[in-house]
């Protein structure tokens, strides 16, 4: 059976190459729109020689084209540097839509320690995917971070992004993306900086339901004074059906003695 579908994507990858001056291909799934029988497949997913899924397979955060989906989240962060404020939770929720290989999304929450409570800045992105070859793919996207979080000089900040994800097998994911934050913070602080953050991981699909990655980040911070942050943490994703959807979380700052945790659980339902 394997040998089979080796030979059937070989194949689809040489009609592919062969046809790609003069034919044309509006889902990117490698059958030409005059013999596909199913347009819009979704990138990700194996077609056959007709055009039609085969094998389906979704990464976190990303579904089939056209969806809206929602997603409620709780989050426990631990920080022994910061006196009174060790322990912050934080409620979120966020929207995304997608359409082809276009996504949208809207993210807020809210946060409490023993001294502070408050919601968080509010984020918009969007972000447009590009597939390179069969096993590749690329993003890049632009969000608005808007002050929704209450201090002094807080103001809109601006991002850039992209990441880049590699498919050597139907069940293993090499990825890697970086972040630039424009801070446009009033200058209380003099040591304010733009910042910059860049990641590194690997994901395995144990079933078409369930992946689980694991990265390493680095991340800047907005304080040019202090030094830039190398956090390790993994993502475990599961599709519980076709409407329900849950994701867990945990990061740890690897540069301090001091206990650096993150821990995020969201549940997620998929509106259409």
């Amino acid at each position: 059976m394997m040998m089979i579908k080796q030979i059937l994507l070989s194949t689809l990858i040489l009609h592919t190459t062969i046809h790609a001056a003069s034919a044309s291909d509006q889902d990117l799934d490698g059958v030409p729109d005059t013999i596909d029988q199913c347009q819009d497949t979704p990138f990700l997913n194996e077609v056959n020689a007709k055009g039609c899924t085969t094998v389906i397979l979704t990464l976190p955060e990303e579904t089939e084209s056209d969806s809206l989906n929602m997603t409620l989240g709780y989050g426990i962060s631990t920080n022994e540097d910061l006196v009174g404020r060790a322990t912050q939770h934080t409620a979120k929720f966020q929207m995304s839509y997608y359409r082809n290989n276009w996504s949208y999304s809207l993210r807020t929450g809210y946060f409490r320690h023993n001294k502070d409570q408050g919601k968080t800045d509010t984020v918009l992105k969007i972000k447009k995917r590009f597939k390179l070859s069969d096993d590749l793919k690329f993003a890049l996207g632009f969000g608005i971070k808007l002050p929704t979080y209450d201090f002094q000089g807080n103001k809109t900040d601006y991002i850039l992004y992209s990441s880049l994800s590699y498919h050597p097998t139907t069940d293993y994911s090499i990825f890697t993306g970086w972040t630039h934050t424009f801070i446009k913070d009033e200058k209380i602080f003099s040591s304010l900086q733009d910042t910059n953050s860049f990641y590194l991981g690997i994901g395995h699909f144990f079933t078409n339901n369930f992946y689980a990655n694991l990265s390493l980040g680095i991340s800047q911070s907005k304080f040019a004074t202090e030094e830039s942050n190398r956090i390790i943490s993994s993502t475990i994703y599961y599709k519980i059906n076709e409407t329900w959807f849950t994701t867990l979380s945990y990061g740890r700052e690897i540069d301090d003695e001091d206990a650096h945790n993150t821990f995020n659980l969201k549940v997620g339902y998929k509106i259409w």
